[in-house]
């Protein structure tokens, strides 16, 4: 069992805010093996996966490293979204409230599946993704 699929497990209902510099960053909710994120600051959720990626410089050698890790980051993404459908949980992510992409064993997935590799990723709006620029 993975660390996200045993995070899932043990999140029964409530609701965590988080904020960084005391603007409010994530609202994350959860009940009956759903959990449902909601970004409400597109440049501290930018920052964060920046971060997370070291993706600090720039030119054409970084580009390539960049493609490359995003191919890992979706292999990574791929693996946790088939482990939490697989144990009928569902991970939603939102932008301002409005619905961005369906995680686990809720998603139903048309041509995202094409760009994907899964039926355990939907993506409900394209163009908010865009807008977060991920």
């Amino acid at each position: 069992m993975s660390l996200a699929t045993l995070i899932a497990e043990m999140l029964r209902s409530g609701k965590v805010t988080v904020s960084a510099n005391n603007v409010e960053a994530l609202e994350i909710r959860a009940h009956n093996k759903q959990i449902d994120v909601n970004s409400v600051n597109k440049d501290i959720l930018k920052q964060t996966l920046t971060a997370a990626q070291g993706n600090e410089s720039r030119g054409i050698r970084n580009a390539l490293e960049q493609i490359k890790s995003a191919q890992s980051t979706l292999g990574m993404f791929r693996d946790v979204a088939e482990e939490l459908s697989a144990a009928g949980i569902t991970v939603t992510l939102s932008y301002k409230g409005d619905l961005v992409a369906t995680i686990g064993s809720k998603a139903k997935p048309k041509l995202s599946s094409i760009i994907t590799g899964t039926k355990a990723i939907e993506i409900n709006s394209p163009r908010k993704l865009v807008e977060l620029d991920l």
